[in-house]
């Protein structure tokens, strides 16, 4: 399925909801009699339709249909007598659309248009006109999906549009108009009228006025969303999309609300803002979860492990890979059973895996035997030609990458195109077949420059349009304040003016004696800070200073990380995070038996007159203890490993030159803060140093097993209970965790294994 297709299939699906789901409005008519099983079942039609045609299903064999004066008269009967036993002819019609809908998206086209047509004979039995227009309209829409038949499509909306203008026109006629104008804008949709569609939108608009319908009027705002994200104006999607957003919470509709994070999801992955879309689709999920086999939750895992590869989180992108593959939804259509296989294959690849990788890719290749879909068979031959070729096997590689190729050509799929040369320039470079290697990479770049020009044409309309709305919403603001403005501006300068005469008189006066005084104060403060705060041997920060700042700098950095959390901060704040490492010379502490106690305060004056040159603002370094420090700096570059923050710490040592310091092993405790992402302040200053110190213990163990230089990093887990470390003994609590998978850690020795045996006999 090409792009454009799929674009259109979306927004055909929100279509569908904005113009099927009144059709089934429960609200709009007092003299309708509603079941509130088919409201429920109608609430979760798109989310769990199994579910839904099971409820309408059932309501209809349990209930006995009241015949015709029945029908005439229970439409006045109390709601709790008709939902006894007994269905009227329009909760019965209700039900019977409900049903055809579910089958709908279930895949059972001819069944669908069964229900559709009992529902119909049922309205025509009973004399319901407007249950017939509505059933119509219906039909209307799943003859366009199921045929594209414009003709047929035409004829009967035709014959609707005739219908509704014989009859006075009511409350009822307003809202079937705007059902038929969205159908109508959903066939131009499809067919890439755009100026027609958005012309039916405009239309529908001004019958959505006159409903006054809340929750039309935010799927509405969705279906426009998904419009605009089509055609790529981004700008007005995201108008529309946000619009929406606020109303769903606002009014609290969860289905909603799921459905807008889905969509405005696909906008922001679109705009390449993947933090923001993983943050959407994860609310989304949350939503879903709820629902046993729901639909759409494998769609929004699909995403997810989408962008996690994108990002080179591998690992991740596994697990909801898997998570989709063990959905049951998605067992139920074979092409994406095939794109989840191909996904596996494509990770495992990025992993190194080739067995596991090739194996994918046989499971996905036995099922393309029976599903001829010609992307997924192209993306086989790539993906298979790129295994081949890290199996060195270049002339396979040349093979598969040369189909791919044709089908890409065939289908006019830049995207197949554009991987199918790179593979084939690798190929031909490797075989030194040099000519053709040229040949294909100038293919290569004609594409990935003709892909890269769309999308910085699409950047330059949408910086335009986003410019305009902006310097119009200021325009406007600026209008509005700048009476007010300038009135005050009046008044302040009337005070101003009348005592800047006297206060300039006293605030010379006061400066120069307060000069005077804070000169002679600041000279006393440096002083007693200096004594008080710095290590009398190292002339470094002291282990005093440390108790002072760290519990402040950790309760500001959690502070930060809560507001972000709620929303109150947009960005989130990387410079605010902090990361630790205990650093151990026991050099320094043997430094005095070996070499005597003036060598080893020498040796110690020269080691923190060093460091000090290596330290960058806002970094700090703490003398600890005798031949500890403990290292802080902020984590504002988080791809930064553990290994590199000691491997910074140990060139400082190496680059420390004193015949004094005879040994330069380090040992080191490393740890970021907040230790616990999902409770940022259920670790404070003093469980924090002792988690540093148990790292650094274990560091020390392994240098009495293993000689030279060694670290231990701890990192708790994405999403580690602060249960779990709220027992009072830190120490015990990280152990239990370290066994119990709760906390990650890293060292030296690269067998996490052996890390966790020593922890337990510490």
């Amino acid at each position: 399925m090409s792009k454009s297709a799929l674009s259109r299939l979306l927004i055909s699906i929100a279509l569908w909801g904005a113009a099927t789901t009144t059709l089934y409005s429960t609200g709009v008519f007092a003299d309708e009699i509603t079941s509130t099983v088919l409201e429920e079942a109608e609430k979760v039609i798109e989310i769990v339709p199994e579910r839904s045609k099971k409820i309408a299903q059932q309501f209809l064999t349990a209930r006995t249909l009241a015949d015709k004066k029945q029908g005439q008269s229970q439409n006045h009967t109390s709601r709790d007598e008709a939902e006894n036993t007994v269905r009227t002819p329009s909760t019965s019609i209700k039900a019977l659309q409900i049903i055809a809908k579910a089958k709908y998206i279930l895949g059972d086209s001819r069944g669908s248009l069964i229900s559709v047509e009992q529902a119909e004979n049922l309205a025509r039995t009973y004399n319901l006109p407007h249950q017939i227009v509505k059933v119509q309209i219906l039909k209307a829409t799943l003859l366009w999906r199921l045929t594209k038949d414009e003709d047929k499509t035409r004829t009967l909306i035709t014959s609707i549009e005739q219908g509704i203008e014989n009859k006075e026109q009511t409350f009822l006629d307003i809202e079937l108009n705007y059902q038929l104008l969205m159908l109508k804008a959903e066939i131009a949709t499809s067919q890439e009228d755009n100026s027609l569609a958005k012309n039916y939108f405009d239309q529908a608009n001004n019958f959505l006025v006159k409903l006054n319908n809340e929750e039309l009027l935010i799927k509405h705002q969705v279906t426009l969303g998904e419009y605009y994200l089509t055609n790529t104006n981004y700008n007005q999607a995201l108008y529309q999309l946000l619009s929406a957003y606020w109303s769903a919470i606002e009014n609290d509709k969860p289905i909603l609300l799921a459905e807008i994070n889905r969509v405005i999801s696909d906008l922001f992955i679109k705009k390449s803002v993947l933090d923001k879309a993983l943050e959407h689709l994860s609310q989304a999920a949350d939503f879903y979860d709820n629902y046993e086999n729901s639909r759409n939750l494998a769609t929004i895992l699909k995403k997810m492990a989408d962008i996690y590869y994108s990002q080179g989180q591998y690992n991740l992108a596994l697990v909801h890979y898997f998570n989709v593959l063990d959905s049951e939804e998605v067992n139920r259509d074979i092409e994406d059973i095939i794109q989840v296989r191909l996904d596996l294959a494509k990770t495992y690849l990025q992993l190194y895996n080739y067995p596991l990788a090739e194996q994918y890719l046989q499971r996905a290749n036995a099922l393309l035997a029976y599903a001829k879909i010609d992307n997924l068979i192209a993306t086989y031959y790539l993906l298979n030609s790129e295994l081949e070729f890290l199996k060195t096997n270049i002339n396979k590689s040349l093979g598969f990458a040369e189909k791919a190729l044709e089908i890409g050509e065939k289908t006019n799929n830049e995207d197949i195109q554009l991987h199918a040369y790179l593979l084939l320039t690798k190929a031909y470079e490797h075989m030194s077949n040099y000519s053709d290697a040229f040949i294909s990479g100038k293919k290569y770049d004609q594409l990935i420059t003709n892909k890269q020009q769309q999308l910085l044409t699409i950047s330059e309309n949408d910086f335009r349009e986003q410019k305009l709305f902006i310097e119009q919403s200021l325009h406007f603001k600026d209008q509005s304040k700048l009476l007010s403005q300038s009135n005050e501006e009046q008044i302040r300068f009337r005070y101003a003016s009348a005592i800047l005469f006297v206060l300039s008189l006293l605030i010379l006066v006061l400066f120069v004696r307060r000069g005077i005084v804070n000169k002679k104060m600041r000279h006393q403060l440096s002083n007693l800070y200096n004594d008080h705060y710095t290590h009398p041997r190292s002339g470094l920060r002291n282990f005093r200073l440390l108790n002072v700042k760290l519990p402040f700098s950790l309760e500001q950095s959690s502070a930060n990380f809560e507001q972000w959390k709620t929303g109150d901060l947009i960005n989130e704040p990387l410079h605010d995070k902090l990361r630790f490492i205990m650093i151990e010379l026991p050099s320094l502490r043997t430094a005095y038996l070996q070499q005597g106690y003036n060598a080893g305060l020498q040796l110690e004056a020269e080691f923190g007159a060093f460091i000090k040159t290596k330290l960058k603002s806002p970094a700090r370094l703490y003398h600890f203890a005798d031949g500890m420090f403990l290292y802080v700096e902020p984590n504002t570059t988080p791809i930064k490993t553990a290994r590199e923050l000691f491997e910074q710490v140990n060139n400082w040592v190496k680059d420390f030159k004193s015949d004094k310091l005879l040994d330069r092993t380090i040992r080191a405790g490393i740890a970021d803060y907040p230790f616990l992402p999902r409770a940022y302040t259920a670790i404070n200053d003093k469980e924090l140093i002792d988690i540093l110190l148990m790292a650094s213990n274990l560091a020390r163990l392994q240098n009495h097993q293993h000689g030279g230089n060694q670290w231990v990093s701890l990192t708790a887990i994405e999403n580690a209970p602060a249960a779990s470390f709220a027992s009072g003994d830190i120490r015990s609590a990280c152990l239990s965790a370290i066994e119990n998978g709760l906390i990650k850690i890293d060292s030296s020795d690269k067998i996490e294994d052996n890390i966790i045996k020593l922890s337990i006999i510490e």
